[in-house]
């Protein structure tokens, strides 16, 4: 991944179905190995830096954990440095960010890893433009992708169908490699059994989390001078909230509600919700601060999981990446990270070809899945009103877990192996570790008082 370098093949090209991050991380993957790419995008874009229709839920606060951090940065380089000077804040992870989970804050320390807090829209129209700047890189806008071409013959995905408007005929684009990132709506499974392959299983654990965001004026000194919080009631509510500091000196606060357990439209039952979060630090900010907007709400119906790996048999030229093949309960910050990742890993398949690139790649993202998918689902389950399947020794490790949460409010490699874990840079196992294993039942720090939202071990500043 050196954006130099191109493949033996490179007079091959590659269509992809949606402009969104998924679509544009795809893209630059695919710019290494391919003449030329093409993304085909239903909405017209421009650089403004607002929510767009095709990404409805641009508005509500966004996290780039610190995987999705490292692979943008090196891709685009300069990126996070744009991105800082229009405003939005670089820090630690755990040094400039406030955790409130199971009843305790986070140990507020420098752990060496960087992310930065950032809108939606903000970081989505940077890289946009750096895509645009790609020579072997074409975005057509204001074009929908109508289904793509399956050839019988040949057992293989030709190209696609497109139209630009409804007053215009259809046109067919050839391509050597059609990318499906589409998200949850895709209709890769009923092209699928169309074609002869049948569909996907798909695994869901459905939640019914509403989200409600106001976007506020941020001032030096705000929220114990951090960039932003995370605070959760798990597992004794279903209530949640988040503040991130974006650019333009603005707080983005989302509250979170679970199993249908919604917050409100309006300004007043909005912030009687922020009242009822089990710390009251995002309420005192949300009814001091000054509003910039109003408030809108996300709705977001479950996990969902298509299982494209298991399929016995996949057509050559074809392949289905990010929301479209896996969508995780977003209050848990994931999406664009895994995102990054898998297109990480197909920048890394395609070096071994394209000919049989759908199951490498699935075996890849299969592993990046997993971690994201045990994370969310895993919390999600500890909400006795969620349905779903827990899995044999669930409740002793959801004891052992609240026990580590306890322990990361004093101890900082505990507090780090969890931040590593959170940011999909380590396995959930390594929770499990003789090193971590033992400072977790060790008794010295029970009798520690860990209430206190400002306990931390690095200078004031």
């Amino acid at each position: 991944m050196n954006g130099t370098t191109r493949s033996s093949y490179a007079d091959t090209s590659a269509i992809v179905l949606g402009a969104s991050m998924s679509g544009l991380l795809a893209a630059r993957a695919l710019s290494d190995h391919c003449r030329h790419v093409t993304i085909v995008e239903r909405d017209l874009l421009t650089d403004h830096t607002e929510p767009r229709k095709g990404v409805p839920q641009s508005a509500r606060a966004h996290g780039l954990l610190a995987s999705g951090y490292r692979v943008m940065d090196r891709y685009f380089p300069g990126l996070m440095e744009e991105l800082r000077h229009r405003g939005a804040p670089v820090g630690d992870v755990v040094g400039d960010f406030l955790w409130f989970q199971y009843g305790h804050w986070k140990l507020r320390h420098e752990s060496g890893v960087l992310g930065i807090t950032v809108s939606r829209p903000c970081l989505e129209a940077a890289i946009r433009r750096r895509v645009r700047r790609l020579p072997n890189i074409t975005i057509l806008e204001g074009v929908s992708g109508v289904r793509p071409i399956f050839d019988t013959q040949t057992g293989r995905v030709t190209g696609l169908v497109v139209r630009r408007s409804p007053r215009h005929e259809q046109e067919f684009l050839a391509a050597d490699l059609v990318v499906d990132a589409a998200g949850r709506g895709s209709h890769s499974p009923q092209w699928l059994e169309e074609w002869g392959f049948g569909k996907p299983e798909v695994v869901t654990v459905t939640v019914n989390v509403g989200y409600a965001t106001r976007v506020f004026e941020r001032r030096p000194g705000d929220l114990f001078d951090s960039n932003g919080a995370i605070v959760s009631g798990v597992p004794n509510s279903t209530r949640y909230g988040a503040v991130l500091a974006a650019e333009g000196n603005r707080w983005v606060i989302t509250l979170v509600g679970t199993v249908g357990d919604y917050p409100p439209g309006d300004e007043t039952g909005w912030l009687q919700f922020s009242a009822s979060l089990p710390v009251p630090v995002v309420h005192e900010l949300a009814s001091r601060a000054r509003p910039l907007t109003d408030i809108v709400s996300y709705r977001f119906p479950a996990n969902q999981r298509r299982l494209y790996e298991h399929m016995n048999r996949f057509p050559d030229g074809y392949l289905v990446v990010s929301d479209a093949l896996c969508s995780f309960n977003p209050v848990y910050g994931q999406g664009m990270s895994v995102v990054a990742l898998e297109a990480e890993a197909l920048d890394e398949e395609l070096s071994a070809g394209m000919h049989g690139i759908a199951v490498r790649f699935y075996r890849r993202a299969r592993k990046i899945i997993d971690i994201a998918w045990e994370i969310a689902t895993g919390e999600d389950l500890r909400i006795p009103q969620v349905q779903g399947s827990r899995p044999i020794g669930f409740n002793t490790i959801s004891r052992y877990l609240e026990r580590v949460h306890t322990v990361a409010a004093y101890d900082r490699l505990v507090c780090r192996k969890f931040m590593d874990v959170l940011n999909l840079l380590a396995s959930p196992t390594s929770l499990m570790s003789p090193r971590v294993a033992w400072r977790v039942f060790s008794p010295r720090g029970k009798s520690r008082n860990i209430s206190s939202p400002l306990r931390s071990e690095r200078h004031p500043r």
